[in-house]
């Protein structure tokens, strides 16, 4: 009888080989806005292809063309790059139209005029893959090179424009204006962006930031600009738009902060001095302090209403969601309310009129004393301002309150 064959071990399987990436649902889509950048477009697109193909991602390289006439449109297509074609004139319009044509899942955009380090987004797609939403580069921790950023951008205008974002929305980033950034596809789209211009880079982050998204950020590289010619950004024009954006969005910081701070330091002056002139140190101040004093007051107050408005208005348009407290607010702010509060401020500085005519009528309309009876018409004046403008501030918010069809 013959001996039983040995036991022998199965061999081990073969991993199933993936397929080719091309095959594959795309996963990255590089966007590229592009306007006369046949000097560096080519290299820009070799660049992302061959990042593409180094870790086998599936993915397809997007030309977001906004009416070049250089020939650019003719090396993104004899590169096999997508060209999407944006009439709309502007570097926000640009990337509205390419993240609208992109299959990706995940989107990455940068500049072509190959200042950008395309080869080196892994970190981004890994952190995508980890479940960001947004992921920032930082060309401050990852290098920028000599003459890659004007001094003015590199020393104030980023960092400062960086640092009131943080302060404004809680932004997690220290460079706020970096261009080589990469998302989530349908969580940028749903924030709805619209700005065509250059702020468009803070219109993201922006309203990621207030919807909650998870925002990371990445070490990156900056190169000197590798065209000859001067590049789209205008310092100045450009530097305003962008923090004109970010306090739009912060009614807070714009109105309501140095509105406070105004009523505050008015309200504690007209008060001081109400009794008499007050002298601290060697300064005397008078009923004259007292009429900039009540300037505040009003100014402050104007301030003030502005930002309940602005807030309101903000939640009506889907700029950013109510707050809790925003919400107790408007609850207690009800025009029946404000009504009462104002009418009765008004009445009050009516009253003051009133009395400084009859004390002005006691004396035969002569001469009085002016210090004495400013200390009564200032405070008469402040009530009255601040009561109708409470009672109109109310009535302008319930118009917004007001149903839409």
């Amino acid at each position: 009888m013959s001996a039983a064959p040995a036991f022998q071990s199965p061999p081990p399987r073969r991993a199933l080989a993936q397929p080719p990436a091309e095959a594959r649902e795309i996963e990255l889509s590089i966007v590229m806005p592009c306007l006369n950048e046949a000097e560096t477009l080519a290299v820009c697109i070799k660049k992302a292809k061959a990042f593409l193909a180094d870790h086998d991602l599936a993915g397809e390289v997007i030309v977001a063309d906004n009416g070049s006439t250089d020939g650019s449109q003719q090396i993104a297509n004899a590169l096999g790059a997508r060209i999407v074609h944006v009439p709309a004139r502007g570097y926000g319009a640009a990337l509205i139209g390419g993240i609208e044509a992109a299959q990706g899942k995940f989107v990455a955009m940068g500049d072509a005029d190959d200042s950008y380090d395309f080869g080196g987004l892994m970190p981004f797609v890994e952190q995508l893959r980890q479940g960001a939403d947004l992921v920032m580069g930082n060309r401050f921790q990852g290098g920028i090179a000599p003459g890659a950023m004007p001094p003015l951008h590199r020393w104030l205008g980023n960092p400062v424009l960086s640092f009131l974002g943080q302060i404004f929305f809680r932004i997690p980033v220290g460079d706020f204006h970096c261009g080589l950034r990469a998302f989530n596809r349908e969580s940028i789209r749903e924030l709805g962006l619209t700005t065509p211009g250059m702020e468009f880079a803070s219109e993201m982050v922006v309203k990621a930031a207030i919807e909650k998204l998870d925002i990371r950020e990445v070490p990156t590289t900056l190169q000197p600009d590798g065209r000859s010619r001067p590049p789209h950004l205008r310092t100045w024009r450009d530097g305003w738009r962008h923090l004109r954006f970010l306090l739009i969005f912060a009614p807070k910081f714009l109105f309501l902060y140095p509105g406070v701070a105004l009523a505050s330091v008015g309200l504690f002056g007209v008060l001081g001095l109400i009794g008499g002139d007050v002298r601290v140190g060697g300064i005397e101040f008078g009923v004259h302090t007292m009429i900039f004093a009540a300037m505040a007051v009003l100014m402050g107050s104007q301030l003030i209403g502005l930002s309940v408005m602005a807030r309101r208005y903000g939640t009506i348009a889907g700029m950013w969601p109510e707050s809790g407290l925003m919400r107790r607010v408007r609850n207690w702010f009800s025009v029946e309310r404000a009504c009462i509060l104002g009418g009765a401020l008004l009445t009050l500085g009516i009253g003051g009129a009133i009395t400084a005519t009859a004390i002005w009528a006691s004396s035969g309309f002569g001469g009085l004393n002016p210090s004495a009876l400013m200390r009564l018409t200032i405070p008469s004046m402040l009530l009255g301002c601040v009561g109708l403008q409470m009672v109109v501030t109310a009535f302008f918010i319930g118009l917004l309150d007001q149903p839409r069809r």
